[in-house]
């Protein structure tokens, strides 16, 4: 009788466990727009988004939600990553990055954001694979 309470007991923690993961972890699509001019975050989780819609405008720090950095060539030892200006806008349910100044071709672009991440899903909590910090999304883009 034991056996079977221990095991009702696992079976609900595990499907609790499987049930706290997070739907909004799932990757954003980050590219240029079609004429390269700006960069499209979409895929936004719902609650982001509506985060987003309503005070991304209001409130100058969601601005720093998204940064774009240009990345020296792979044979370039002596160049460095440098900040790449611009502001974020919403079209739609997708978030643009309009630089300053427009994106060089030829040139990487690393883009990092804290949208959609998490700290831990449930299967991360289960495996013990729980890290310390929240790891931003990247992608690198080549103009």
């Amino acid at each position: 009788m034991h056996n079977k309470i221990t095991f009702f007991v696992a079976i609900c923690l595990g499907l609790v466990l499987l049930g706290c993961g997070n739907t909004e972890s799932r990757p954003l699509s980050i590219h240029f727009s079609a004429d390269s001019t700006a960069i499209v975050i979409s895929g936004i989780g719902e609650t982001g988004l509506f985060q987003l819609k309503t005070n991304l405008e209001k409130d100058t720090a969601y601005q720093q939600l998204v940064s774009v950095l240009q990345t020296p060539a792979e044979d370039d030892s002596t160049g460095m990553e440098t900040d790449w200006p611009g502001k974020l806008r919403m079209k739609g349910d997708s978030l643009w990055f309009e630089p300053t100044n427009p994106f060089v071709k030829g040139k990487n672009y690393l883009v990092e954001t804290m949208l959609n991440t998490q700290f831990a899903s449930g299967g991360a909590i289960v495996r013990a694979k729980v890290g310390h910090t929240v790891k931003p999304q990247q992608q690198i883009l080549v103009r």
